[in-house]
This record gives structure tokens, sequence and C-alpha cells, in this order.
């Protein structure tokens, strides 16, 4: 299973992971997407919440996603499909902070928190 919200680990344990895609935050710190082995394997401590605000090294917050996922080719969110489904993605547009994941999912993420609420589909 995935991370539990109360486990975020702290920066020394993110070391053995990649960094896949980092976005700087003014006056906050850095977004971090760390690199992932297989979509789907509930065995990696960060599956489906590959995410992180981070600010001199330290862990601020680990993403935390509504639950769900389009679950077929309309694209339709269906919160009760459990899903590890990773983030590849983070991105800025105005000052919304977004994060995508590699099935199209695209969140809006809070930045005080790090919880993240779907917005919608698009084809990354």
């Amino acid at each position: 299973m995935a991370i539990a919200k109360d486990e975020t680990p702290d920066a020394a344990a993110l070391r053995s992971y990649r960094i896949s895609f980092s976005l700087p935050v003014p006056r906050r710190g850095t977004l971090v997407v760390y690199d992932y082995l297989t979509a789907g394997d509930d065995q990696l401590p960060i599956a489906g919440r590959e995410v992180f605000l981070i600010d001199h090294r330290d862990v601020i917050w680990q993403i935390d996603p509504e639950p769900g996922t389009t679950g077929s080719r309309a694209h339709e969110f269906d919160p009760a499909i459990r899903t590890t489904e990773p983030f590849v993605n983070v991105y800025a547009a105005g000052d919304t902070f977004y994060a995508s994941r590699f099935n199209g999912d695209t969140f809006a993420i809070d930045m005080d928190t790090g919880h993240a609420t779907y917005v919608g589909w698009a084809r990354t």
C-alpha cells in the first residue's frame, strides 16, 4: 500500500529515489517529482504520491491526492477506483500549481497542505 499521510518520508529517505522533474516555487521551495519503477506497484513507498514540496532539503509535504482515477476511455473520474498511478509532472498556470499522472489525470495542488483535487484529464 502507498505510504500513509502520517508516514511522509524525510529528505534523507528520498535520496534513494531519482528526481524526475523539479519546479522552483517562489518563497516556498521546490516541487519535486520522484521517479517510479513500475506503475501500480504497491510495494513502492511513494507509489501514487511521488510529488513533494521541499525547502532547504526538508520535506514540507507529500502530495495527498483525492481518491480515484479515470477508469475508462471516456476519462470520467471515479473516486471509487483505488490507484497508485504515478505522478509524472508538475506545472504552474497563473497562481495555481498542478500535478499530472501518467494516465493524464490532472490535479490542482493546495500549496499550503499538499492536498490535490482532480480538475480534469489532459493528454500528457
